[in-house]
């Protein structure tokens, strides 16, 4: 993984020239996760060489990341550089005010600049109170969305020209000095050495503290060999200067370009090209330009999207790539204000033809007409897509259903990768959550679609295991009378859903059920059969229960206009010794499907229709 980080590094490098900013390699966004989208400005104004106090100033986050000039610091201290992220007024204060002692105290500059800084950090430090409360202030009169936050930095007025953190040649100064030293300097520790870099192979001076993603630490002494001192972490994972800078580089650009969210995970992708000559570099930087011009890739709540959009936008780059390009995906979680680093999913060589498989089995499931024109809200329609975030409904994380994140990510590795997904572990979510729906009496043809159309986009990958042998034995002639029924099952687009005998039973005895209860909310203003439904836990037995049930109902109402629904039920029943090898959730999930479908078969009535 950490290959490709640093090939992503290289191309960032080759891109800018960093010989006179090195201090722009060494900053941050506060914002790449895009919940840091205002700024508080400890602001003040520069008279005749006298510094004065004008209060606390609110902008829009914005393009400025260099002049915000934000480098994180350790987790006690304060940050690198005048600007912090607020958690309240006297914490976030406190960090500011650690940060201008650090910044003056490692310069021996002796001029105009240290003399402003110095008397901005004298008074912030002797009137803390006072930008506090203006702080508190500023924070109450402005509206936040939900997880929002505010930056704050400190800005300076000279002759109507505002000077941010970033525009100090001091502060810039500060940042330049520790590009390296980032990388040996830590836990009061100094770790470098002469030795041969991990990456570049090359004999250097090597540092030991290059830690890309908080997974590899040396920050107990128990993590280190030879003789348990941190000093000698280089000698463990000794890294140069200028492959440690790559890495910081290419980490950078993966989480402001390559990263995204879907379903409460956070997860990036890594282009990772074998580049044999101008023409492959070339291929390489044009698919990293699709990349950053993809708004869905955006942070800014405006562009944000879940899986449904951002997904299809990341995998047509994919797929367009050319044959030496693979991708590796990595879905994680940061814990501790990002001080922790957890991989939770990492899928190696994702080529571009699987890519272009998954996307032409997507676009074929979409387009099935079972998922199309679905009534919304305030009597709208729309189309269902499918996206990894349909499988996801059905494996949650919550309170109330229990924590599923481990099969949720073992299907989404194994789509990606081809392997097997249990289509009895699978269905036996899915009827789960759709039974407890159902015994709230929900509405439940979304959830239910939303579990169909899951199951056909794994099928259509052919990657279901444990699926059982389909048997259709009995023939029926079409007639005008069941011809809606017959044309259903025979859909190209969906005829493999019902491919047994005993499915068909048990599909269409749902959806007789399904009349019956709609017939009887008509006349009662109830649905009292619901009862009958056994809470959707079916087998055989139950099934062949309500059917009986069902038509004497029918009778009872004397709106029986379902006969030759009826008999084909009946002659569908017939293959019911045949399909021994299914299971109760799935007989269970056919006949709620049934009642969710129903009004495919919705004609017309006079009384009498249907009777022989």
């Amino acid at each position: 993984m950490l290959a490709g980080v640093l090939q992503l590094g290289q191309y960032v490098l080759n891109k800018k020239d960093t010989g006179a900013e090195e201090y722009l390699q060494v900053i941050e966004n506060p914002n790449d996760k895009g919940n840091y989208n205002h700024v508080l400005k400890i602001a003040f104004e520069l008279e005749k060489g006298n510094i004065t106090y004008r209060g606390v100033e609110y902008e829009e986050s914005s393009e400025k990341i260099n002049k915000y000039a934000y480098k994180k610091g350790s987790a006690r201290g304060g940050d690198i550089t005048p600007t912090s992220k607020y958690t309240d007024p006297t914490k976030t204060l406190n960090k500011i005010i650690i940060s201008f002692n650090d910044v003056l105290k490692s310069t021996n500059q002796n001029d105009d600049e240290r003399k402003i800084l110095n008397d901005i950090y004298g008074y912030i430090s002797s009137s803390q109170e006072i930008i506090e409360n203006d702080i508190t202030e500023k924070v109450k009169s402005t509206p936040l969305k939900k997880g929002e936050s505010f930056i704050i930095t400190v800005t300076l007025f000279d002759n109507n020209n505002e000077k941010y953190i970033g525009d100090f040649q001091l502060i810039r100064n500060h940042l330049a000095r520790i590009l390296d030293e980032q990388y040996y300097s830590k836990y009061g520790k100094t770790s470098k050495g002469k030795g041969i870099c991990y990456y570049c192979k090359n004999e250097s001076e090597v540092f030991g503290f290059v830690n890309t993603y908080n997974s590899y630490t040396v920050d107990k002494i128990g993590f280190v060999t030879g003789g348990f001192k941190q000093e000698n972490a280089w000698k463990n994972y000794p890294v140069c200067a200028c492959c440690a800078q790559k890495l910081e580089q290419g980490k950078k650009y993966i989480r402001e370009n390559l990263t995204s969210r879907f379903s409460g995970f956070n997860y990036f992708v890594i282009p990772k090209a074998v580049i044999r000559d101008a023409y492959d570099e070339a291929e390489f930087i044009k698919t990293l330009e699709e990349f950053e011009k993809n708004a869905n890739f955006s942070t800014n709540e405006s562009t944000k999207q879940n899986l449904l959009a951002s997904e299809k936008d990341f995998l047509d780059i994919m797929k367009d790539s050319k044959n030496y390009l693979n991708y590796n995906m990595l879905v994680f979680k940061e814990e501790q204000s990002g001080s922790v680093f957890r991989i939770l999913l990492y899928i190696e060589d994702i080529v571009p033809s699987k890519v272009k498989k998954i996307l032409r089995v997507k676009d074929e499931v979409d387009e099935i007409e079972l998922f199309k024109n679905l009534p919304g809200k305030d009597k709208t329609t729309y189309d269902l897509k499918f996206g990894f975030d349909k499988i996801r409904t059905f494996f949650p994380n919550s309170k109330t259903e229990g924590n599923f994140d481990k099969s949720f990510l073992e299907i989404l590795n194994n789509v990606f990768t081809y392997k097997k997904i249990s289509y009895r572990f699978a269905l036996g979510r899915m009827i789960s959550k759709i039974r407890s729906a159902f015994s709230r009496e929900e509405y439940i043809e979304s959830l239910v679609l939303q579990a169909l159309m899951s199951i056909m986009f794994i099928d259509k990958l052919n990657l279901l295991s444990d699926k059982g042998k389909e048997v259709q034995k009995i023939m029926i002639e079409k007639t005008e009378k069941n011809k809606k029924y017959l044309d259903f099952f025979e859909n190209e687009s969906y005829k493999e859903v019902f491919g047994s005998d005993y499915k068909r039973a048990v599909f269409l005895t749902g959806v007789l059920a399904e009349k019956l209860l709609n017939i009887q909310y008509k006349e009662r203003g109830s649905k009292p059969f619901y009862s009958r439904l056994n809470g959707l836990k079916l087998d055989k037995n139950i099934v062949k229960r309500i059917y009986t049930e069902a038509i004497n109902k029918l009778n009872e109402y004397n709106k029986n206009y379902y006969k030759e629904l009826e008999y084909l039920i009946g002659m569908y029943m017939l293959g019911e010794e045949s399909q021994r090898n299914i299971s109760n959730d799935e007989i269970s999930f056919y006949f709620v499907l049934g009642m969710s479908l129903a009004k495919h078969f919705n004609e017309e009535k006079k009384d009498g229709e249907d009777e022989e």
